[in-house]
């Protein structure tokens, strides 16, 4: 009797054993990621003569593959300025070039899924670096309309190609830095293509901080003949440009083919128009009233910011524009943190891992 119940156990044992092994619920597999080239004619003979055939990189789940009737939410992640979609699609590094755990787009989906911290969700990463370093996601007579390529023929393809839940409650946009200013702007314009929103240290360009009349950058951007000397420049002084050909583009007006915001008259520093108007409009701070009626249209609005941010005009701005939301009634949420730019973003209890993903994955799926 006790050797039947010892053989029993064994086998009993070894099925279990079996089941586990093959099982995806006990050990999940992989998502997949694939690289596309989307074509944008939106992005077509541009002054700057950037490139129309954008490369795209797509998270697939694990279940992708194999469940060939199910549809997925989808987020799309928008980079900051200087990156690519690569920036997102890679697993980052420390300063000695090793590899950080949760931290890459594919990395911390397949860890937060197996974990059972959200579900499986498609996302999607365009590279929208321009010569100049981004495009700021708006629509520019200079560098393209990105506007257009990101709410209409990026969605477009996307929706065709994969199986996506392609209403707008299942859809998502995202963005840290550059790309945080460009998912909350082409949120409050298109609430019918995306119904939640979230930033990550979203670049709020308005005048605060470091990004001021006295910017140095300002001033000295104006005597730069070439885009050979303005990259010898710090930062800001080629940020200035970006920003201008997205905000201010001006295809009458080389090196640069924008209009500044400040100039020098009898050695004193004053607003140059129509550049200051411009780059005035195109503040989320100043664009609230206007697209108010949109903004109370979606699901969810979310943005943060860390108090060390080494871009000192974002925590200010990030305030003033959640004040403005209030005084509009229109819904949000906006925290501050203890962190820098990107510090706090990757690892096990990142903020993409701990607050974006559990957040869309609230409010996307099905």
């Amino acid at each position: 009797m006790k050797i039947y119940q010892y053989k029993t156990l064994l086998i009993s044992c070894f099925a279990t054993l079996i089941f586990v092994w093959g099982s995806n619920e006990v050990f999940p597999q992989n998502g997949k990621l694939v690289r596309d080239v989307v074509h944008g004619k939106s992005l077509e003979n541009t002054v700057t003569r950037e490139n129309p055939d954008r490369s795209v990189s797509i998270y697939l789940p694990p279940s992708y593959e194999k469940d060939k009737n199910r549809r997925y939410p989808v987020i799309y992640l928008l980079h900051g300025i200087g990156d690519t979609d690569r920036t997102w699609s890679t697993q980052w590094t420390d300063d000695g070039d090793k590899p950080i755990p949760y931290s890459g787009a594919p990395d911390i989906m397949n860890r937060g899924i197996a974990a059972g911290k959200f579900g499986e969700m498609i996302i999607v990463m365009p590279d929208q670096r321009t010569k100049m370093f981004g495009s700021w996601y708006v629509n520019s007579s200079v560098t393209g309309n990105w506007e257009d390529f990101t709410v209409k023929e990026l969605v477009s393809y996307v929706d065709q190609k994969y199986r996506t839940l392609s209403e707008a409650k299942h859809r998502g946009l995202a963005g840290h830095s550059m790309g945080g200013y460009g998912a909350i702007t082409i949120g409050m314009k298109h609430p019918e293509v995306f119904s939640v929103i979230y930033a990550l240290n979203p670049a709020i360009i308005d005048w605060a901080a470091d990004i001021t009349i006295n910017t140095p950058a300002f001033y000295e951007v104006l005597t730069i003949k070439s885009a050979d000397e303005l990259l010898q420049k710090e930062f800001y002084v080629a940020g200035t440009v970006s920003v201008a050909q997205a905000f201010s583009p001006n295809p009458n007006n080389p090196p640069f083919y924008c209009d500044f915001p400040f100039k020098v008259v009898n050695g004193k520093r004053v607003p140059s128009e129509p550049g200051f108007s411009k780059w005035q409009e195109h503040s989320p701070i100043n664009m609230v009233k206007k697209y108010r009626s949109n903004l109370v249209k979606l699901r969810g609005l979310r943005f943060d910011s860390g108090y060390e941010d080494e871009f000192k005009f974002i925590p200010p701005n990030s305030r003033a524009f959640s004040s403005e939301l209030t005084n509009h009634g229109v819904e949000h949420i906006f925290e501050e943190y203890n962190g820098d730019h990107r510090n706090r973003l990757p690892g096990k209890r990142g903020r993409i891992m701990t607050e974006l993903l559990p957040y869309f994955w609230d409010l996307l799926r099905p």
